[in-house]
């Protein structure tokens, strides 16, 4: 029976669904009065829970309303007026209708560490210095090669961490060569990145969605998107050179090189047992996953032991060299900083002081020249949690700082939010606002046919990434409404009516507009969009909006218009009957 969404707490859900896609587009931060800020001071400080607060300088706080705090208000506010219930967080948080959130974000946070650990390693930034001498002096040589080299590694490991290796090694690139502005490079990364992330379902969580909720293996998922990808990323190459950044300022016919053999602090691997490990573990991970994605194991049974073999190995790892450290201090009473330690790509061991070394015979009489002790009596500050956690992790991350500071990089902050916007979308459907987006795409179906289903899917989930919240809140709305679709196109013996190249062509195009999509309107189509920009930014290098759209849009527009032509021969090939 349909729902009718003409009362107020269906429109209160989809209010509040935009609403908190609109929080990712454009965040707010709301000052909080001072007054305020002294009073929860004081409170929290009589608990032990904070220090006790400087009367002179108190620190300003906002309130942040972005793309975590407003969908939990959101979802608090829906509970609170009975619009959802139990039910429905919990389906938007366990799964329903072939998606588990709970997996599916499981063996993303899974890869992720892989991926970044193999990344801290030094190995994509080795292999991107590698390439770069490859391709000589020649800069358009040198631009294919880059471009070939990302798709690659888009390919094996996600668009994030070639996000976060990548930028800064172009950033460092383009400045010792003197490109200025690195403007064709970061841009042909970037497309490249998200590009390669449409191939393999463990390469993006909008593919892990996808492949959930139509209950598609990872060969058969591999098998209807590379031909499209290829095809895209061949077509974008020319787009890129003969179009956008033909200019020789932008794009040098040659380059003064100077990334010598012995460049160890640039190009040299910082962790080559870790990068042997890590390169074969991920791997066989993604062989497992391959092999496996056909008899119905969960994907997380695979990645979460492989994460924790990754963990434990850094772990080792940090604790050798930790180790190794003290007994080079205790025997030479050398200070820590004057010992030489492989440097990582972003973090530092933070070592103690010479002065906190243990004494010898040959060390002076610590009482000697020690004043009276009134002199240098101090009272310690109160005991409160927040210093001592702090200090109880300030000491793990000096003892374990690789392991740490990997976890510091993974993407924790996308779980609540991908938590939150299925339980959202849930509540749309539970509202019956799913079913009419469903019937109007059925209509839309009908009158287009085939082409249609591809060219209207792909340009609609692309502008949907802009829209809802990322990719990844267009993915869980879109493969809802095509489930329903499918669901309303089926006979009482439970066959699909729906014509198989109109469904299997929108599964896919929306796969492949779910990842393209990232490089279309706005740097928050993606989170990767986000953390690009932030990480240009940081190196010294801005990117305007504006700029953001002129320059992706014809990229995204070719890479769509050949990827869609492409799936509608590949589906009339498949489905000849």
């Amino acid at each position: 029976m349909a729902t009718s969404i003409a009362n107020w707490k269906a429109i209160l859900t989809i209010v509040l669904f935009f609403l908190s896609n609109a929080a990712v587009i454009f965040p707010v931060k709301a000052p909080v009065p001072s007054v305020l800020v002294v009073f929860m001071e004081r409170r929290l400080a009589c608990l032990r829970l904070i220090p006790y607060p400087n009367s002179r300088n108190h620190r300003r706080i906002r309130l942040h309303f972005n793309f975590i705090t407003v969908p939990l208000f959101s979802v608090l506010l829906l509970l609170a007026v009975g619009a959802i219930d139990g039910i429905i967080v919990r389906k938007g948080i366990l799964g329903a209708d072939g998606i588990q959130p709970i997996n599916i974000l499981a063996l993303f946070i899974s890869l992720a560490y892989i991926s970044i650990s193999l990344d801290f390693t030094g190995l994509l930034r080795f292999a991107a210095f590698w390439v770069a001498r490859k391709g000589g002096s020649s800069g358009h040589r040198l631009y294919l090669y880059l471009y070939v080299f990302f798709l690659v590694c888009g390919v094996l490991v996600g668009n994030d961490p070639v996000i976060l290796s990548g930028t800064a090694f172009l950033a460092y690139f383009t400045r010792v060569t003197g490109i200025t502005p690195p403007t064709a490079w970061i841009f042909s990364q970037f497309a490249a990145a998200n590009m390669a992330s449409v191939v393999l379902v463990s390469s993006n969580p909008t593919n892990l969605v996808l492949s959930g909720a139509f209950s598609i293996s990872f060969i058969s998922y591999t098998a209807h998107v590379i031909i499209p990808f290829l095809a895209a990323a061949f077509f974008v190459l020319p787009v890129l050179f003969l179009g956008l950044f033909r200019s020789s300022r932008l794009i040098p016919h040659s380059l003064n090189l100077n990334l010598g053999e012995g460049d160890n602090t640039n190009a040299g691997l910082v962790d080559k047992q870790g990068a042997i490990f890590g390169s074969v573990l991920l791997l066989i991970t993604l062989g497992v996953l391959v092999g496996t994605s056909t008899v119905g194991i969960p994907v997380w049974e695979v990645t979460v032991p492989s994460a924790v073999l990754m963990l434990l190995r850094d772990i080792v790892h940090d604790w050798s060299r930790h180790n190794d450290i003290r007994k080079h201090v205790g025997s030479s009473l050398v200070p820590l900083q004057e010992i030489p330690v492989d440097k990582k790509a972003d973090t530092r061991i933070e070592v103690r002081t010479g002065e906190e070394l243990p004494q010898t015979s040959d060390s002076p009489n610590p009482m000697e020249h020690q004043e009276h002790p009134s002199f240098h009596h101090k009272t310690s500050p109160p005991f409160d949690l927040t210093t001592f956690f702090a200090s109880q992790f300030h000491r793990i991350a000096t003892i374990f700082p690789t392991a740490t500071t990997i976890l510091r990089r993974l993407p924790i902050a996308l779980l609540p939010f991908a938590f939150l916007m299925f339980i959202l979308v849930q509540g749309l459907s539970s509202q019956g606002w799913v079913e009419l987006f469903s019937k109007g795409w059925s209509a839309w179906v009908d009158r287009t046919g085939v082409l249609g289903a591809i060219g209207g899917m792909g340009f609609i989930s692309c502008i949907f990434c802009n829209i809802c919240g990322t990719n990844i809140g267009a993915t869980i709305l879109l493969a809802r409404m095509i489930q329903m679709w499918i669901s309303q196109h089926t006979d009482n013996e439970g066959s699909a009516t729906i014509d198989p190249r109109s469904r299997d062509g929108a599964i896919y195009a929306l796969a492949i507009g779910s990842n393209f999509g990232a490089f279309t309107l706005t740097f928050s189509a993606s989170l990767a969009g986000l953390l690009w920009k932030e990480i240009l930014r940081q190196k010294g290098i801005h990117v305007r909006a504006r700029q953001f759209l002129f320059l992706n849009l014809p990229i995204a527009f070719v890479a769509m218009i050949v990827a869609s032509t492409t799936l509608v021969a590949e589906v009339y090939i498949i489905h000849r009957n």
